[in-house]
């Protein structure tokens, strides 16, 4: 016996929309197509929750205001999802019913009306957090007792300087960083939507990479991942999940001496930095393209803290040896042409 579907076309718009919209028509990278997979999951598992529907029996219809407020009430108050994470998913279902509309599914009024949904108002501001320079040299420094040492060092401090996400450092191939004048050098990402950007690098963090590359990748094959794992004899891209146990073990060491030190995390190293970027007197333009961020509105977050915390910021700054590496291109920037004109993608 065949299972038909309620509404065969909203199943045949999802796979489309999943398969070959997001990742072919609009390239988006597998992490984003992994969230709006997940969204949409979501949304159905609290449609048969509320209403008893399921894949099967759930039709374009249900993608309306008053279903979509809803989900995003149950989202607060079952799952206990931070306003951060509600403002995502309703993103990720915007996103979609505009695939919908675009599809004729929806009523350009239906869309309208899910459009006019206001954000979960995120009080993240208040419970801003990053790290100073001390905190971040004192991690590094715990990782030189580690069995991979070496690496470990290397992704941390590649993680703080260039201000990336986590999933562009470890999708990273050995061709990506590449060598500029003055032995300093420059990091190509793609990120969200696979566009690309160049990040300049410290002689350091130069250093490093050599370093690592001599030890850990004696083919110095260009197209292989430059952090990996291995796993029952086979190498694998390092994950996320290898790196929060890095930084875990880091968080148990210090915390003996450091009790006061904040939960580790590796977007914490991106926050750090675009802090540390802004103290320094860097414009928040040339942070949001520092950081990849597509709308600088993202980046205004982090001009959110009170005048007397970058007051105190910037004082610690003001001294050379405050920062995390002597010869840090971040630091130096606003005098050097070459290096700004590397960051905005012109040399």
């Amino acid at each position: 016996m065949r299972i038909k579907a309620k509404d065969p076309q909203l199943v045949s718009i999802i796979g489309d929309f999943i398969k070959i919209y997001l990742p072919v028509v609009r390239n988006r990278d597998e992490d984003t197509v992994s969230s709006y997979r997940y969204s949409i999951n979501l949304f159905i598992a609290y449609l048969e929750c509320s209403k008893g529907l399921t894949f099967l029996t759930i039709q374009s219809c249900e993608f309306n205001q008053k279903n979509i407020v809803g989900f995003m009430s149950w989202l607060e108050t079952d799952r206990h999802n931070a306003a951060a994470t509600i403002n995502h998913r309703l993103s990720d279902i915007r996103g979609f019913c505009q695939y919908l509309l675009k599809k004729k599914a929806i009523s350009p009024e239906e869309y309208e009306e899910i459009r006019e949904i206001n954000d979960v108002n995120d009080e993240r501001v208040i419970e801003f957090t990053w790290l100073p320079a001390s905190d971040v040299n004192l991690i590094l420094q715990s990782v030189r007792e580690n069995r991979d040492a070496m690496r470990d060092y290397f992704l941390l401090s590649l993680l703080y300087e260039s201000g990336a996400r986590i999933n562009e450092i470890l999708s990273l191939r050995l061709l990506d960083i590449r060598p500029a004048s003055g032995g300093e050098a420059d990091v190509h990402f793609y990120g969200k939507g696979k566009k690309h950007r160049i990040t300049p690098l410290s002689k350091e963090i130069w250093s490093q990479y050599e370093r690592c590359c001599n030890r850990y990748h004696p083919n110095k094959n260009p197209e292989d991942l430059l952090f990996h794992t291995y796993r029952n004899g086979q190498r694998n891209k390092m994950s996320s999940d290898n790196v929060s146990r890095i930084l875990t073990d880091c968080e148990v060491k210090l915390r003996r001496d450091n009790p006061g030190l904040i939960h580790l995390h590796s977007h914490l190293f991106r926050r750090t930095r675009a802090m540390h970027l802004y103290q320094a007197g860097v414009p928040l333009a040339t942070v949001s393209e520092w950081l990849g961020h597509s709308n600088i509105e993202t980046t205004r977050f982090y001009a959110k803290v009170t005048e007397e915390m970058k007051r105190e910021a910037l004082k610690k700054l003001s001294e050379s040896d405050k920062s995390v590496f002597k010869d840090d291109v971040a630091f130096k920037y606003a005098d050097d042409e070459d290096v700004l004109k590397r960051l905005c993608g012109l040399k």
